[in-house]
């Protein structure tokens, strides 16, 4: 191990001190701070430091086989999380991700995401929260900042 390199909780625990000691500075934790084997870790900092927000870029493979906790999780937490992707343009991906977060579809396997050996299950998120993680989260930070 490099002495160099944080390992993932050092580097969790960086972000949550970081956010904590600059209240006024908006911290976007890409990929769910790679929390997605436990989002608890993710929700207690989001509990102690409004200012941190998170994307669930390239995590799709990893939530999709636990519906019902990612879909609390993203109830809960529906004003500071935003729609994200590292996965390219194209038709399917998105097709494929807005199947995920807005149907109630079970056990499938989204060509797209072939590499992934588990099945997906749709969170079938209540619109007034896809709308605040499709869009309107990330309007209502820009002009937060925007103004500051």
């Amino acid at each position: 191990k490099d002495p160099a390199v944080l390992r993932h909780a050092e580097g969790i625990a960086t972000l949550s001190a970081a956010a904590k000691k600059h209240p006024r500075v908006t911290f976007i934790a890409c990929h769910l701070a790679n929390t997605c084997y436990d989002l608890s870790i993710l929700g207690r900092m989001f509990d102690t430091c409004p200012n941190l927000y998170a994307d669930f870029a390239a995590r799709f493979g990893e939530l999709a086989p636990i519906p019902r906790a990612v879909a609390k999780f993203f109830e809960r937490y529906q004003d500071r999380i935003f729609y994200g992707t590292d996965n390219g343009i194209d038709t399917a991906m998105y097709r494929t991700t807005f199947r995920w977060l807005e149907s109630e579809d079970e056990h499938f396997y989204p060509p797209r995401f072939q590499s992934y050996h588990w099945a997906w299950h749709g969170l079938g998120l209540d619109e007034s929260i896809l709308k605040k993680i499709y869009r309107g989260n990330a309007l209502r930070l820009f002009d937060r900042l925007r103004n500051h």
